[in-house]
């Protein structure tokens, strides 16, 4: 059984998989970015940007890339180059939530 453009049943569950990665990771953006609206502190506002960064933003990017990559609308050559700017975002994500926390343990 194969899906056209996913190959083999293994690869469209993780492509399955990795869709239900990025609606989670944007709900946890969304109600990281809620606790912001309610709290207002700068901490909460970097925990949030850095989470919105690093489960919402990242995964939704792979997802995007590897169905452009799939599907041949990007050519392959660019795998890497979408796979290092997954990467940055990620990177910025974390630095923002360790920012948060140190921000918090200054108090």
């Amino acid at each position: 059984m194969s899906v056209v453009g996913l190959g083999s049943p293994v690869g469209l569950l993780a492509g399955l998989a990795a869709t239900a990665s990025a609606v989670i990771g944007l709900y946890i953006g969304y109600q990281a970015y809620r606790g912001l609206r309610r709290n207002d502190e700068r901490s909460m506002r970097w925990l949030s940007i850095g989470m919105i960064l690093l489960f919402g933003v990242t995964y939704t990017l792979a997802v995007t890339g590897q169905g452009l990559l799939a599907f041949r609308i990007i050519p392959i050559d660019l795998q890497n180059v979408v796979r290092l700017f997954v990467r940055v975002i990620q990177l910025a994500g974390l630095v923002c939530i360790a920012y948060s926390l140190q921000i918090a343990t200054n108090r």
